[in-house]
């Protein structure tokens, strides 16, 4: 399956959902930027060319190798998928069928980056997918420190 039937894929999952979205412990379609959008569909293509790799969806910028590109290409990557992102706060409420993602990215190394996502669900805690083939976690404190790699920012998304 190529790229674009992918994104199609991704898309056509995305609309079927209510947001913000439930906890879901049995999520099982993929890593955590696929839990973050709430993308059902499965990408076996578990190479450089992984459709839930960071940038890969929209290719701009990929892989990001800083901050700054692993911020613009998540919001490349949303616009793509017909979601608006915008820049938040914990603090900001949402308006309806909104969700709040939180990005983490490390690039200390200059051959390899990572990434991570949570999310808040409907009840206002926040969970996260755990690696391709791990668990989801429900989080409990300060989603800011959810994860080792650094902070990047809130965003939230809706399906335009």
């Amino acid at each position: 399956m190529d790229k674009d039937e992918k994104i199609l894929k991704i898309r056509e999952s995305i609309t079927q959902n209510k947001y913000p979205l439930e906890y879901d412990s049995f999520f099982n379609s993929g890593n955590c930027y696929a839990y973050a959008i709430g993308s059902k569909f499965r990408d076996l293509d578990f190479r450089k060319d992984y459709i839930y790799n960071l940038g890969n969806i929209s290719h701009i910028i990929y892989p990001p190798k800083t901050l700054s590109e692993a911020e613009k290409a998540f919001k490349l990557d949303m616009d793509v998928l017909g979601i608006s992102c915008r820049k938040s706060s914990y603090q900001e409420i949402l308006l309806p069928n909104e969700w709040k993602v939180i990005l983490f990215y490390d690039d200390c190394f200059e051959d390899s980056y990572d990434f991570h996502f949570i999310r808040q669900d409907k009840d206002g805690s926040w969970s996260y997918k755990e690696g391709m083939n791990g668990r989801v976690w429900a989080f409990d404190g300060n989603p800011e420190n959810a994860c080792e790699l650094d902070f990047v920012g809130y965003y939230i998304l809706k399906i335009v």
